[in-house]
């Protein structure tokens, strides 16, 4: 379906409940701002999901690649075999370079992968293919789809961010709106996974996704 036309001014209310956040740090005043983004400023859930399509899709590469699954002509995939001995920072790097396609949403895929990838294998030195285990497989997915949401709030944000006295400030606002977004999507993803997750396909995957965003905006509509 087409997305809708946005509304004008459809930040106004957002941008100043999170300026207001990222100013005072009062959480009431982060739920405040999550509601105005996800009813208003976003287009609600159905428009949010769609939005993030790019997202998705990538995801499943990601997913796809991470449990070994093969790829068909014309999907991106990575030889994880090929990776092994390397630092873990050099191999993460180049996963996410070997599954971020080149449009618009690119540079933000790119950064929610490797921050997803990051968190899931903290404390491996050296990358080893036997180091993702289903566990490492379901956090990077949680972990991607909570940072990517974070990264296009961050940019709706415009000049809310400003709105800190000091770089330690605006380093807490990021932390708490970071920590709520994770938390929502973790409590709505996570019971996706069950039974063998390595026999999920792309397509499965891809739902999943969808449905973690599209539950998240949901709760996160009533907040006030």
């Amino acid at each position: 379906q087409p997305l809708t036309t946005p509304e004008p001014a459809r930040f106004k209310g957002f941008r100043q409940s999170m300026g207001q956040f990222v100013s005072g740090g009062d959480h009431h005043d982060l739920k405040n701002a999550v509601g105005h983004y996800a009813r208003k400023a976003s287009g609600g859930s159905s428009s949010a999901a769609r939005r993030m399509g790019s997202v998705t899709k990538a995801g499943a590469g990601l997913f796809g690649a991470l449990s070994g699954a093969p790829t068909s002509p014309g999907e991106l995939g990575v030889d994880l075999a090929s990776l092994a001995g390397l630092p873990c920072e050099v191999a993460i790097s180049a996963i996410t370079q070997a599954l971020t396609t080149e449009d618009g949403d690119s540079d933000k895929i790119n950064a929610a992968m490797n921050h997803a990838l990051v968190e899931a294998l903290d404390g491996v030195v050296t990358f080893d293919p036997q180091c993702i285990t289903d566990e490492v497989l379901v956090d990077t997915m949680i972990g991607y789809i909570a940072e990517s949401i974070f990264l296009q709030i961050v940019l709706d944000s415009g000049k809310a961010w400003n709105k800190a006295d000091t770089p330690v400030q605006a380093m807490k606002a990021e932390i708490a709106l970071r920590e709520l977004i994770k938390v929502v999507v973790d409590k709505h993803m996570a019971p996706k996974f069950v039974g063998n997750i390595r026999t999920f396909d792309r397509q499965q995957i891809a739902q999943i996704e969808r449905q973690a965003i599209v539950d998240s905006w949901n709760e996160w509509e009533a907040y006030q």
